[in-house]
């Protein structure tokens, strides 16, 4: 007698219906839809995190600007208040005028105690 062989070949529609789950070697079957369900998961969950990195350094990106231009506006305006003429106008404004002669040094001599 001859013994068929039965083909592993599976249709379309066998798989369509699912019959590859509920077969002799689901197990194997079952085992690589868990393997595929877990790698998907974490590249889910990966690409959640590095979207949330990428968010983040963005906000950052976004505050170091505004830190640099308040530093520029700041130094601007410490750099007018420097201004020799400038300084002059807010001292007139403060009703000082500028000498005409130079001050005078007072010295006074060290006594030495004998």
């Amino acid at each position: 007698m001859a013994k068929r062989i039965k083909s592993k070949t599976r249709s379309i529609s066998d798989i369509l219906k699912g019959k590859f789950l509920i077969e002799g070697g689901a197990f194997s079957s079952w085992k690589f839809i868990l393997f595929i369900v877990v790698l998907a998961l974490i590249s889910i969950s990966s690409s959640h995190k590095v979207d949330e990195k990428v968010v983040k350094i963005s906000e950052l990106k976004e505050k170091a600007e505004e830190y640099k231009a308040r530093f520029a506006l700041v130094h601007s305006k410490l750099m007018k208040l420097k201004v020799e003429s400038e300084l002059e106008n807010m001292v007139i404004s403060d009703s000082l005028l500028a000498l005409e002669k130079q001050p005078y040094k007072i010295l006074v001599p060290k006594v030495k105690d004998e």
